[in-house]
């Protein structure tokens, strides 16, 4: 029997990192048996939660109006006591100013910093510092805790790293023939050609417009590229995709938009190699150890959350962040390593990753967090 009730408060449960990390603890918990609460405005992911132990309460708690906090605070309030929730665990910024509105808490509060956050003006540190005001913190990687220390002035006494974890046994199961081939057929993908393959949500800090011009001076024709991810920035998908077709690369360059994580999976597989160059440091950047499970060749600027998934691994992973002018010979290096010679490597960085970045661990700090903080 547990001694918590806890709430996760999120703006959305659409897709994502903050979501999936959501839905993984509220899916562990109900593995428990243990009865537990997500508060957002809904999406496609409620469809993975067991509703026989998780609640999920509707409330726009993602609201960018500050005027419409009072009124959103005071319906939280009642959910909360209605419910008789005892421990909140606020996961982005918004929910973390709505929490504020509501006095004489008789609950404890987590929060989880999910990035260091850009903005360095004195409005912006204090949207983003919301965050912190809370019985405790938990940082997604070492960098995170480093870097919000140092940036707004946070006790480090109050701060706990909890890795963002990778589905371990999720990856490792076999896909079937069946769904490759539809995949394939879905996407028309040429096998003949080697792809890369560009795993970020479509916004200007994830790099792919860069990226682009990188891919552009490799003049290969036997490479494609796939941008895979959210697409709700229609505006940058638009320039992306005008770019694409400037540089007179349709044939070799395609955005697939979002994909389900079985879709996701499977076009690692394809891949021969999968690549990270965002302008800002990921806080943790999941897909990265989401490849390395699946024993793929994979390329990224080396910094911030990646660096701490990196540091122990061999260097032909890494470039240095913004070096535009080195991916270029990484990646011919790389994708021309042949099988043999990247086993050891490859052995070598899923076993790191499983010993240091599991799921499994993720989880299981969540819920001796819990435990702690509701005693």
């Amino acid at each position: 029997m547990s001694s918590f009730n806890v709430a996760q408060i999120l703006p959305s449960l659409d897709s994502g990192g903050v979501e999936r990390g959501t839905i993984e603890v509220s899916n562990y918990l109900s593995e428990l048996k243990i009865s537990n609460n997500i508060i957002s405005h809904g999406g496609r992911l409620e469809s993975e939660l067991d509703k026989n132990y998780t609640t999920h309460f509707k409330l726009s708690v993602g609201s960018k109006n500050f005027f419409h906090y009072p009124l959103i605070a005071n319906k939280l309030k009642k959910l909360i006591d209605r419910n008789n929730i005892n421990l909140v665990h606020v996961r982005s910024r918004a929910p973390a100013w709505i929490l504020s509105f509501i006095k004489n808490k008789n609950f404890k509060t987590i929060s989880t910093f999910h990035n260091v956050y850009s903005g360095n003006s004195y409005l912006k540190k204090i949207y983003n510092k919301k965050l912190s005001k809370v019985n405790k913190i938990v940082a997604i990687s070492n960098y995170v805790k480093n870097e919000i220390i140092e940036k707004y002035k946070l006790d480090s006494n109050k701060i706990t790293v909890i890795n963002r974890g990778v589905d371990v046994e999720y990856f490792d199961k076999k896909i079937s023939d069946n769904d490759k081939e539809i995949l394939i057929n879905k996407y028309k993908i040429d096998l003949s050609k080697k792809i890369i393959l560009y795993p970020a949500r479509l916004t200007k800090w994830k790099g792919q417009l860069e990226f682009l011009d990188t891919f552009n001076k490799m003049q290969n024709s036997e490479l494609l590229l796939y941008f895979v991810g959210d697409t709700k920035n229609e505006s940058y998908t638009a320039k992306l995709q005008n770019k694409i077709h400037n540089l007179n690369l349709n044939n070799n360059c395609k955005i697939f938009g979002n994909l389900n994580r079985d879709e996701l999976k499977i076009f690692y597989h394809l891949s021969a190699v999968v690549a990270s160059f965002p302008l800002q440091a990921e806080g943790f950047g999941r897909t990265i150890s989401e490849a390395l499970i699946m024993k793929k060749k994979i390329i990224a600027f080396n910094y911030g959350g990646v660096k701490d998934q990196l540091e122990n691994l061999d260097d032909i992973y890494k470039v240095n962040k913004h070096q535009y002018e080195n991916i270029v010979l990484k990646l011919k290096n790389i994708i021309q390593l042949d099988k043999e010679q990247f086993s050891n490597v490859s052995s070598f960085s899923r076993d790191y990753i499983i010993k240091s970045f599991s799921k499994s661990q993720m989880v299981k700090n969540y819920f001796n967090l819990y435990e702690q903080e509701s005693i």
